[in-house]
């Protein structure tokens, strides 16, 4: 639907969906020295080698909830990875990298365990855990990664307009267009690679972008060409729509509802199609879901 930008304000002042979070009392409180290096890791690997019967939930859900995320490469041998999530019913011992053959004991599935680990060193670096028993675990598994991801997102960004628009003609990003995606693999200068091992879908990573799109997904159109490059925003990713509302003879509003989740969400684009810039709605906060650069 499209409407004005005076409908854009009332309909983010009116209409909306409150999300709330609350983390397990239980949760290991990880020191900043641990949780940066979650934040600098690259790769991980789900490791659900001690999820029997509804437990195996664990491992599906967490590579549904990694892949949406987009923030780290899932590879499926450890000794690539940077990091292990594990899911257990029981709690990690420590052992990794002594342990020998599976943990045999008795699995009760009352808890869904999410552990990360150095793989180098068998380190815990995050834990904690729902008591939500066997019926819940996708939903537990969903609940502790988005934990995590708030702890490693805690600190918000505020972005300016200008730092989105400068990702427009981003040179590293430019020289991909239209090109395929066998192609672009073939440019590891430009840090193209496959989202994990078992997707055909692409991320770009390059030093030379704007600090804004340095990670972005790229776009394969109807004709197996790059049709542009999209970038995820996180929970600390902030973008102030007045700064949209100022300029806004240079976009055009519309607005909707996903039938799937309810949320509302409001896109601005630019009036040369080239941008798109969303938000979705939550309460009265807009918050800035993605932006989407098209060639």
């Amino acid at each position: 639907m499209r409407t004005s930008a005076l409908a854009f304000i009332v309909t983010l002042t009116t209409f909306g969906a409150c999300a709330v979070w609350l983390p397990s009392a239980a949760a290991q409180q990880p020191d900043d020295r641990s949780l940066g290096r979650i934040k600098h890791a690259d790769s991980v690997t789900i490791d659900c080698s001690a999820c029997p019967r509804a437990l195996a939930n664990a491992g599906k859900t967490a590579r549904q909830e990694l892949t949406s995320w987009d923030r780290f490469r899932i590879v499926n041998d450890p000794k690539k990875a940077d990091l292990i999530f594990m899911f257990s019913s029981n709690p990690y011992l420590g052992d990794y990298l002594t342990r020998k053959g599976p943990d045999e004991r008795p699995v009760r599935i009352e808890s869904t365990i999410m552990t990360v680990i150095d793989p180098r060193t068998g380190e815990t670096l995050w834990s904690d855990s729902r008591r939500w028993g066997s019926l819940r675990v996708a939903g537990a598994t969903r609940d502790l990664i988005g934990e995590l991801r708030g702890e490693m997102e805690a600190e918000s960004r505020k972005w300016t307009l200008d730092e989105v628009f400068g990702c427009r003609g981003a040179a590293a990003y430019q020289a991909l267009a239209f090109a395929t995606p066998e192609a672009a693999l073939q440019r590891p200068e430009l840090g193209v690679r496959r989202m994990d091992e078992e997707s055909d879908r692409l991320t770009v990573s390059s030093p030379q972008a704007p600090e804004f799109c340095r990670r972005a997904q790229l776009l394969i159109g109807a004709d197996h060409k790059i049709d542009g490059f999209e970038v995820v925003a996180s929970e600390a990713d902030a973008l102030d729509v007045a700064a949209i509302l100022a300029q806004a003879d240079q976009f055009d509003f519309t607005s909707g509802k996903d039938p799937q989740t309810q949320k509302v969400h409001f896109t601005a684009q630019t009036t040369d199609k080239k941008t798109i810039i969303r938000f979705e709605v939550r309460g009265r906060r807009a918050i800035l879901s993605r932006v989407t650069y098209l060639y």
